[in-house]
């Protein structure tokens, strides 16, 4: 009888740790308006405001996101820029909106550069 409780708590562990580590993968694309009102993990896509500021430190890097309606928001993300990030076509960072510093605070921040993959004429 031990071990069969012993094998299901082991099955409920692996369960929950899997689905932990996949969250990034089930998290929704919401737009910057439910972002801010959720305050859950999410995800957000945007293009890179070159109007906005952008600053980066050793670990830390701040930049502004645009999305389809004109609407700026700032993202604080505590890792280094990523590679080709002016020229990404579209941006995608998760984590939270923090309503307190009036930011978006992503634990992720990927790039999408379609031309990359693109057909060469």
């Amino acid at each position: 009888m031990n071990k069969k409780i012993l094998i299901i708590i082991i099955i409920a562990l692996s369960a929950g740790v899997a689905f932990y580590s996949l969250r990034g993968m089930i998290t929704p694309y919401v737009s910057f308006d439910e972002a801010m009102e959720s305050g859950s993990y999410v995800q957000i896509i945007g293009k890179f405001d070159r109007g906005g500021k952008m600053s980066h430190e050793k670990d830390y890097f701040r930049f502004h996101l645009t999305d389809e309606k004109n609407t700026s928001m700032a993202i604080h993300y505590k890792g280094i820029k990523p590679a080709n990030f002016e020229h990404a076509d579209q941006i995608v960072v998760l984590g939270v909106y923090d309503k307190n510093s009036q930011a978006f605070d992503a634990d992720k921040v990927l790039v999408k550069c379609p031309s990359k993959y693109k057909k060469a004429d």
